[in-house]
């Protein structure tokens, strides 16, 4: 596919990907590819005629100028269009990403002489809420909606049969994709991201028989409040949030029509990546 019109969107608190944002406007002008930018970008560059007011609408792809907070955010832009993403990490992780920007000319490059792939994920997204502005690509997570220190007590339910009850900080409901994210950080397990799946991750559970569960993205996950105290949340890849209050109240969690799409250039070594990037986090 040949890309007419092309979105970039930039992290505007990584002043030091404007310059690469530069770059980037003009190899895609170069290539007579149409341009939109998002409103920072057009502000910081003087740009105004190149914003797209419309959201990326008439694009056919969003090129994401940052990390993978802001590659997350970005799908707020590419769900509701189906646009594929390439992402560009000026972060310091970059699991989503697919360049660096020392290769960023190489590999837009490709990507615009045809040489790519589209690697689908799953998404995952809340029953009774939209699912093109609720959903999350990496988790959902129940925990505490007031910072004082105190147990959260949670049964949770796969297709209406109970898998567990926990009391401690909360519960992380994970795709593959976010299995190296924060359920990593709570000792949940690293899941092929090829594989669709809900990854149950509790956080600091204070109990002793409670571990993380792997269920099918078949199931339909419903968490459900047990002795509420002052209330708790949903939190959806820690962008958006979902007021539970009371006890009794609930969420079910299921996978969505809508899958995330990125482009890849070449086979990817997922377990290469993962050694790389997690060796760059502890120094």
């Amino acid at each position: 596919m040949s890309f007419r019109k092309v979105g970039i969107h930039w992290n505007s608190s990584k002043e030091q990907g404007l310059e690469a944002a530069r770059r980037l406007i003009d190899l895609l002008r170069s290539r007579g590819v149409q341009i939109g930018i998002n409103k920072s970008l057009s502000e910081k560059l003087g740009e105004g005629a190149l914003y797209d007011p419309c959201s990326f609408s008439d694009c056919e792809m969003l090129i994401v100028l940052g990390g993978d907070g802001t590659i997350l955010r970005a799908l707020d832009f590419a769900i509701p269009g189906d646009l594929p993403i390439l992402g560009i990490n000026l972060g310091r992780l970059g699991f989503l990403s697919e360049l660096e920007v020392d290769d960023m000319e190489r590999g837009v490059s490709a990507v615009l002489d045809g040489a790519y792939a589209i690697d689908e994920r799953m998404m995952m997204c809340v029953e009774g809420l939209d699912s093109n502005c609720m959903f999350a690509l990496n988790e959902i997570v129940v925990n505490r909606s007031t910072p004082e220190v105190r147990i959260l007590s949670l049964e949770y339910m796969a297709n209406g049969t109970p898998v567990n009850r926990i009391s401690g900080d909360g519960l992380i409901v994970a795709s593959s994709t976010g299995s190296t994210a924060y359920s990593l950080s709570a000792g949940g397990p690293i899941v092929s991201p090829g594989l669709d799946c809900f990854v149950l991750t509790p956080i600091c559970p204070h109990m002793l028989n409670v571990r993380p569960v792997v269920l099918s993205a078949s199931d339909r996950i419903t968490i459900r409040l047990t002795g509420d105290r002052n209330g708790a949340h949903a939190v959806l890849d820690g962008r958006k949030i979902i007021s539970l209050e009371g006890d009794g109240a609930e969420i079910t969690i299921r996978r969505s029509d809508r899958n995330a799409r990125f482009i890849r250039l070449g086979e990817r070594n997922y377990f290469a990546l993962l050694r790389g990037k997690l060796s760059e986090w502890t120094h």
